[in-house]
């Protein structure tokens, strides 16, 4: 079945299921809230869906998702659901969005909200609305009670809207779902959850205007703390990503001495980061992994390793261990910045640490060996096993495979290569860096002996 297919078919799937959702809420639906209830949430996150902002693959989101949850509290399942889908509808249309784009999130919003109150409603018996948003006064243990019931609609929904955004990305991307998943979520389900606290604002200041001459500019306020919620959103955004091209530039320049570890440092963080999601690594981790595998070389920037880098012959005994210094001045680089001080730094350091003690730059072994630096050293070797260099073409994936497999034990922690080797994820990255027809053959021995004195099996010196 085709990508296109495929996407037809779950855009599909999830509007058959928003539209029996709605449909089981409607026989459970209360009294029509009233055009004020509909037009003034709707406007609000018609607004708030004008201003999108990117997450990490193929998807967008936005901060309307406030604006959902009240109306979700507020009205019950099915009144949330319309009113979630006309904002959305409206908003996508004219974003611009393509019909298939349009057509899916409505239906994953109009899911995720009648799903929410559904389970609030059913599942924990809680009234919509709450009845302390219009109550003078309240018992706090009532409104611990429906604080918790609250986290509960806000979790379920950022749970089905991630699932159903996730797995639309990754068919779209034809990257791993989990990887996907990963990428648009973490560090950012706490301010999701963070932020949902501003739906009970928006439904008690409706219960209030509803009884107010001052209604609609009560409820116009509404927008102000979810605008610096979005502008939060933004920035956090910003210095990711501005942070992120300033190391790559930096990466890019280093690597502009040797034209054979063109994009090197950006393919291990790619094999890395693969390795680091087979492992369920934290998001806190995962990050870790990523910034030292695309940092793990920075220390060649220095000018005495630019004559070894442009080298075409044999390196010899002092040039060698010259070079296995760059594990330090990587290092000692790394260090600079105080966000990487820590794991990042040694993993930075200890890169070329072999698992049987036999690496550099002091001889650690086994689980002395950080974690980021045993993923690290697999997929540099990778890296440099499906990259052409002058002395041979890049191999196949079942010659580089069957040789992580053979230094399995000595070179490599036998845990990660095992997860490595069986990892969809990462044997899509291996062979991506082949193109079929191809004339790949074996890397002659000569070679091999050659390459296997740098601590990693094929870098560093050419024949």
């Amino acid at each position: 079945m085709s990508k296109s297919h495929r996407i037809n078919l779950f855009v599909g799937a999830s509007s058959v299921l928003a539209a029996l959702s709605m449909w089981y809420a409607w026989q459970l639906s209360g009294a029509f809230p009233g055009t004020w209830g509909i037009v003034s949430l709707c406007v609000v996150a018609f607004l708030l869906e004008l201003t999108p902002t990117d997450l990490r693959v193929n998807a967008t989101g936005s901060t309307s998702f406030i604006i959902h949850l009240a109306a979700g509290i507020l009205f019950g399942a099915f009144w949330g659901g319309a009113i979630t889908a006309i904002a959305t509808l409206v908003g996508k249309i004219v974003q611009g969005r393509s019909v298939d784009r349009v057509i899916f999130n409505v239906a994953q919003r109009t899911l995720s909200i009648v799903l929410a109150v559904l389970v609030y409603q059913q599942v924990f018996d809680g009234s919509v609305p709450p009845s302390y948003l219009a109550a003078e006064a309240v018992r706090p243990a009532v409104v611990q009670r429906d604080l918790f019931l609250f986290f509960v609609v806000a979790a379920t929904y950022i749970f089905v809207n991630v699932s159903a955004v996730s797995a639309a990305a990754s068919l779209s991307s034809n990257r791993p779902f989990r990887e996907v998943w990963h990428l648009n979520v973490r560090g950012l389900v706490g301010y999701d959850l963070a932020a949902s606290l501003l739906a009970l604002f928006v439904a008690w200041m409706y219960t209030k205007s509803t009884a107010s001459v001052l209604g609609p500019f009560l409820l116009i306020v509404v927008i102000v703390p979810i605008v610096l919620v979005r502008y939060v959103y933004g920035m956090y955004h910003a210095l990711q990503e501005s942070g992120q091209e300033l190391l790559q530039l930096m990466v890019k320049a280093i690597e502009a001495r040797d034209p054979y570890t063109s994009g090197h440092s950006l393919r291990v963080r790619e094999l890395s980061r693969a390795i680091a999601l087979e492992l369920q690594l934290s998001a806190r981790e995962l990050e870790e992994v990523e910034a030292a595998a695309l940092l793990h070389d920075v220390g060649k920037i220095h000018e005495e390793f630019a004559p070894l880098l442009r080298k075409e012959s044999r390196l010899t005994e002092a040039e060698t261990a010259l070079m296995q210094t760059h594990a330090l001045k990587s290092a000692e680089l790394v260090g600079i910045i105080s966000k990487f001080r820590g794991a990042v730094q040694r993993a930075v350091r200890h890169h070329h640490e072999r698992w049987d003690g036999q690496g550099y730059p002091d001889g650690l072994g086994g689980s002395e060996i950080p974690l980021g630096s045993r993923i690290i050293l697999i997929s540099d070797t990778i890296d440099a096993m499906t990259t052409d260099r002058p002395y041979r073409k890049r191999l196949p994936l079942e010659v580089v495979i069957n040789e992580l497999q053979k230094c399995k034990g000595t070179q490599f922690d036998p845990e990660l290569v095992e997860v490595a080797v069986s990892s969809v994820a990462v044997r899509r990255l291996i062979a991506g860096g082949s193109s079929a027809g191809d004339d790949l053959v074996p890397i002659p021995r000569r070679s091999q002996r050659l390459a296997r004195g740098s601590g990693a099996f094929w870098r560093l010196r050419r024949a």
